[in-house]
């Protein structure tokens, strides 16, 4: 496992979380929300072998911190980290997933 890099806090100011991404395998990438020891977020995602795309496989966040950002702030932190943007996945989204991917003023994402 490829330990990338590690952040204070979230791109959202004043959080109180950290962010860690690590490269699982070739391609496959993980990034953690944590506030102090507990793991408060996943977000599980692939980059493209083919285009300079990433493509979610899998996010969560733990519902006691739901509503706060930090589903948005791990997209935006993967997205500034390997300089490319996700694309929506349809397969995987729950519907609070789709309405915010169908939000055009989302932060993050094609």
């Amino acid at each position: 496992m490829k330990h990338i890099k590690t952040y204070e806090s979230f791109l959202f100011e004043s959080s109180g979380y950290e962010l860690t991404m690590k490269e699982l395998e070739d391609n496959a990438y993980v990034v953690y929300a944590k506030k102090g020891s507990q793991e408060v977020g996943r977000l599980d995602f692939v980059k493209s072998k083919f285009k300079p795309v990433l493509k979610g496989t899998a996010v969560t966040v733990d519902p006691a911190h739901r509503r706060q950002g930090i589903g948005s702030s791990m997209y935006v932190y993967a997205e500034k980290e390997l300089g490319m943007k996700f694309v929506k996945s349809e397969e995987v989204l729950t519907p609070d997933g789709k309405s915010i991917w169908n939000d055009p003023n989302r932060k993050f994402g094609l």
